[in-house]
């Protein structure tokens, strides 16, 4: 089969991370392979296989392959490969555009008549209370700009995180276009009853919770809400759904002293299959975090059904929409009185879930990698079936 342009996708973390960055890499690669299948042909470039069944599905697409570095010496240094090396196999490779999927481009892709786009997720560094490095902001702040500077157009996740580039990197916002991301399509298939049961029982859920989903770190601000359900005397329940990081243990020692061990169920390794059952369980699904380039756990509860609470600010407003719940992420009072709302206010909540559905239709796949194919053609690459 022949096709008119070739694709190079930065494919690292889309293959060795579950979630985030890797989410978003997998997302955008099968959104634009499905958009374009005769017309564009996908190289993705990672660097080292892992074992990964979603990245996996990816090459079942006729027009989708992965490559890795070739030769021993880049096998053994590859980072260095996907800094550099990548560069020349992109050109032997035929490739015509080159898309870091995550904050980064490799060097040398001008040089070779490679356009290139890079995704910035945002500038998380800028502000990370768990970097104790204080050199370390000013040296990413110097790569980002770099690669920004270098991209012949960038994509910013959410209105939010351009602001934060044009800001804080200098960048022409002209040359940086707003492109969202979605959410895997099992979140968009029908959950039945049956399936809702399963998973509940599967995973000893309570009757009446509320869920947060995502790593568990000190910007996820998971104690608001421990301390939101402490005061509350309704029978609700806190599940979340994430990996650990050293951050739990500060966790932990906030449900012990509010004497809520028996109200917080933290699960580990959940399947990505039960993910939806486990929103459609819920009363609320809670997004807390103090910053976010774009939350797409909000958009899976969006397209399941289950109503959003969010704290303000960053780019909480941009995924939820205008008919989500928003409270104030340093007032437990504000958020237990969302929570107790919309657990006890059956219309309220109807409306949030069919408002929410109804603004969810954004964040399609198709609607992503038409903007996308829009955001290739502004460099010179078309390639519209």
């Amino acid at each position: 089969m022949k096709h008119n342009h070739t694709i190079g996708f930065d494919a690292t973390l889309a293959n060795a991370t579950p979630e985030g960055k890797g989410h978003y890499g997998r997302f955008m690669i099968e959104a634009v392979a499905a958009a374009c299948p005769k017309r564009g042909y996908v190289r993705m470039y990672t660097e080292k296989r892992m074992p990964n069944s979603e990245y996996d599905k990816l090459e079942l697409r006729p027009n989708v392959e992965s490559m890795e570095p070739d030769g021993r010496v880049w096998r053994w240094f590859s980072s260095l490969w996907r800094t550099f090396g990548v560069t020349r196999d992109a050109k032997v490779g035929g490739v015509e555009l080159y898309h870091g999927l995550a904050n980064r481009l490799p060097f040398g892709l001008s040089r070779m008549n490679i356009r290139s786009i890079v995704t910035i997720h945002d500038l998380r560094f800028m502000r990370n209370a768990e970097d104790k490095s204080p050199i370390m902001p000013y040296i990413h702040k110097v790569l980002y700009r770099s690669t920004c500077r270098r991209a012949d157009r960038i994509i910013a996740i959410s209105e939010f995180a351009k602001r934060e580039i044009v800001d804080h990197l200098n960048i022409d916002p002209d040359k940086i276009d707003v492109i969202y991301v979605g959410c895997h399509k099992r979140y968009t298939e029908k959950i039945t009853p049956e399936q809702c049961d399963s998973v509940r029982n599967k995973y000893n859920l309570p009757a009446n919770y509320v869920l947060s989903v995502g790593t568990i770190t000190e910007n996820a601000n998971i104690e608001i809400i421990v301390e939101a359900l402490s005061k509350s005397d309704k029978p609700i329940d806190l599940v979340i759904a994430g990996r650990a990081t050293a951050h739990i243990e500060r966790l932990n020692k906030v449900i012990e002293e509010l004497n809520m061990g028996s109200r917080v169920h933290i699960l580990h390794g959940v399947a990505a299959d039960d993910m939806p059952a486990i929103y459609r369980n819920a009363i609320a699904y809670l997004s807390t975090s103090r910053y976010d380039g774009f939350n797409y756990h909000i958009v899976e509860a969006l397209n399941v059904g289950t109503a959003v609470i969010a704290t303000r600010g960053t780019s909480h407003e941009e995924a939820a929409g205008p008919d989500a719940a928003y409270v104030d992420g340093d007032n437990s009072d504000d958020m237990r009185a969302a929570i107790e709302g919309i657990a006890t206010n059956r219309a309220l909540r109807e409306n949030i879930v069919n408002k929410g559905k109804e603004y969810a239709q954004r964040f399609r796949p198709e609607v992503i990698a038409y903007n996308t194919l829009k955001c290739y053609n502004r460099v010179g690459i078309e390639i519209n079936e």
